[in-house]
């Protein structure tokens, strides 16, 4: 009996951090309000580079925070949230069977440039191009797809 009390304490503390890992928040934007989780799709986290190349980039950290380096200009730190349903889960734009798109929203934490002021929020989109074997953002912006 004590065994099968353990177990179940056990489940439940699993159960508990599995529902505590998908916390869904509303945020609005523009008028809108966006459904959004800190639970992210590992292919899309990692530091994006310019043409491949270098800067700007744009970086993206599984704990939500990030960076985003606007042309000509010092980079500006970042948190960020994926749009998803009411379940925690991130909603996915279908182009083509190997080709998908996520939304991120984003807010700015620092930063003197007006159009990227402190605490403002704004929307990022991910592309997923598993058949070219890149994310990329602002179709300018591309991290390698790693297995």
């Amino acid at each position: 009996m004590k065994k099968l009390s353990i177990i179940l304490h056990f489940l439940m503390i699993g159960i508990f951090f599995s529902h505590a890992q998908k916390k869904v928040e509303k945020i609005e934007l523009n008028g809108d309000t966006y459904t959004v989780s800190k639970v992210f799709p590992k292919e899309i986290l990692g530091k994006y580079l310019y043409e491949k190349k270098g800067e700007p980039i744009v970086e993206l950290y599984e704990n939500g925070e990030g960076v985003f380096q606007p042309h000509m200009t010092a980079p500006i730190k970042i948190k960020f949230w994926i749009d998803c349903d009411e379940k925690g889960i991130p909603r996915k734009e279908q182009h083509i069977e190997s080709r998908y798109g996520y939304t991120l929203l984003i807010q700015y934490l620092d930063g003197t440039n007006g159009n990227y002021a402190v605490g403002k929020y704004d929307l990022m989109g991910v592309h997923i191009l598993k058949d070219s074997g890149y994310a990329v953002i602002y179709g300018e912006r591309y991290k390698a797809l790693t297995e």
